[in-house]
């Protein structure tokens, strides 16, 4: 049986939800819907979703009590949850980047985490390393799909290497499994240079498109280093020589794919593009963006919104503001090309490159950009009326990695 986590505290309610009606409070915890006892958000929606609930509650005071209701059209159950601990990597991968962090930072960033719910739900990229039998076999019954999958190698040996676990020589069986159960599967490969690079990487590739359909996509990804990395493995940055040659086999696969699969299937990061001082392709060789959230295609849609005057920096009330638009060193380059090609023509725009001191300038992405740099940068542009931050800097569109808000630098 797989081990149950804990219920659902709930930590919000909308007033207008089924929730609220059936007089369940923040603090209280649910037990159950239906009889059903809760694994994880996939059990909540599931049980959620039924016309009729009865649910069991578990009030502040430890009685237990259970409420049944109706569910209306268009009305949801209304309840927001405490953030649910997810389920530990126990691997040691030679680039993990929780292993990078300076001394100091919030306790939920140095938690290795490897949840197949998380991957299902949210997106999130796990070994598969991880799964239990029964948490392998829930994958299939429920047919939890898509999945995301970090491979880094197909190789047995090379995968135990790198991630110094003995049970990660297994992926391609693994991945054989899931895709006979029809489980669809995004994979990654995060390439370290002279360990899974060169025939690795080009066998990876071979190996991973072999099980296409099951394998949607292959994404290669540049290793990122930061400046902490005291007793850790002597890796290499990622170079424009290593960015070139992985993208030559990207773009060699990619024709040969197109030809024999329709698709091209295997997508570069956008920072390998940046680093080979390459333009990134047009939004048609994404095939739809299905990893955008992985950094594939992210400055490709960036580009677009911008000339078609989607994604521009608009004044307010007829005023024409002084708006300084923050990012990382990857994308300067490009989002300078186009303040000069297209500057927008109701705001006087200016662009703060942020260099990355937390981390150490070799981590370029703005995804990863701290609220002390930020700040530092916007202090050297001069006075400006409004603010651009990067998007995904934020969590929850407020929180900044080193637990600055908006607010803060505001």
């Amino acid at each position: 049986m797989i081990g149950l986590s804990d219920p659902f505290t709930v930590a919000g309610l909308d007033p207008k939800g089924l929730a609220a009606k059936l007089g369940i409070s923040p603090g209280e915890r649910i037990l159950a819907i239906n009889g059903v006892q809760l694994l994880d958000e996939i059990d909540f929606a599931a049980q959620s979703s039924e016309e009729f609930l009865l649910v069991r509650v578990l009030a502040k005071d430890g009685a237990v009590r259970e409420v049944e209701g109706q569910r209306e059209y268009g009305v949801p159950f209304g309840a927001e949850f405490e953030a649910r601990q997810p389920k530990r990597c126990h691997n040691n991968c030679v680039f993990c980047f929780v292993y990078q962090h300076p001394k100091g930072v919030r306790r939920e960033l140095l938690i290795k985490d490897d949840d197949y719910v998380f991957s299902f739900v949210h997106g999130n990229f796990i070994t598969l390393t991880n799964l239990s039998e029964a948490e392998f076999q829930r994958i299939i019954d429920e047919r939890l799909s898509p999945l995301y999958v970090s491979v880094h190698a197909t190789d047995p040996d090379v995968r135990v290497r790198m991630m110094k676990n003995p049970k990660s020589g297994k992926i391609l069986e693994q991945i054989d499994r899931l895709c006979r159960a029809g489980i669809e599967i995004h994979t990654q490969l995060v390439i370290c240079p002279g360990w899974n690079d060169g025939p690795i990487l080009t066998k990876s590739i071979r190996e991973l498109s072999e099980r296409h359909p099951g394998v949607a996509t292959i994404a290669v990804v540049p290793v990122g280093l930061t400046k902490h990395r005291e007793r850790l493995p002597d890796l290499r940055v990622f170079t424009r020589e290593d960015a070139l040659a992985a993208l030559d086999e990207v773009h060699r696969f990619q024709r040969d794919l197109a030809k024999r699969l329709k698709t091209r299937l295997v997508f570069a990061a956008d920072e390998m593009y940046t680093l080979a001082g390459e333009e990134v392709p047009p939004a048609k060789a994404y095939e739809g963006f299905p990893q955008a959230e992985n950094g594939i295609g992210m400055l490709r849609r960036t580009i677009d919104r911008w000339i078609a005057g989607e994604d521009t920096v608009l004044a307010r009330n007829g005023n024409r503001e002084r708006v300084a638009i923050v990012t990382g060193t990857s994308a300067a380059p490009t989002l300078e090309r186009l303040l000069a090609e297209r500057p927008p023509a109701t705001a006087d725009a200016r662009l703060c490159v942020v260099r990355n001191e937390y981390f150490g300038e070799t981590v370029t992405v703005s995804g990863l950009l701290v609220g002390a740099d930020i700040e530092r940068a916007l202090g050297s542009v001069g006075s400006f009326d409004r603010v651009l931050l990067p998007s995904n800097c934020l969590k929850e569109e407020e929180v900044i990695l080193d637990d600055r808000t908006r607010n803060d630098l505001e």
